[in-house]
């Protein structure tokens, strides 16, 4: 299979997040591949909770997919979330700082 199957499922994944019917999140697994042509990739989304189930057509052309993050393959560990906690724990809110925007304007720190 394509390699980069998992980075567009990846991508689909993130913009249907949840079930429409029943509200549940959805896993990657829920998230069948089926087929693709050029830049169109086609899925089938089934909720494990209620059963739902819905076609996707997904057009991502190469300029997205290199574009994408990447996708993690090993799972959140302990110390994952040690770390986060950790900067939480100090982080004062200000995402206009941690990210380098000033003014609307992106900074070159």
């Amino acid at each position: 299979m394509d390699p980069r199957w998992e980075k567009v499922r990846a991508i689909v994944l993130n913009l249907v997040e949840r079930c429409a019917v029943c509200g549940q999140r959805f896993t990657i697994e829920d998230l069948q591949a089926l087929g693709r042509s050029r830049s169109t990739w086609a899925f089938r989304l089934t909720c494990q909770y209620c059963g739902a189930s819905s076609l996707i057509a997904a057009v991502i052309d190469e300029e997205q997919l290199e574009s994408a993050a990447p996708v993690r393959d090993e799972p959140v560990t302990d110390r994952d979330v040690e770390e986060i906690r950790e900067f939480l724990e100090h982080f004062d809110g200000d995402f206009q700082q941690l990210f380098g925007y000033r003014g609307g304007l992106r900074t070159n720190d």
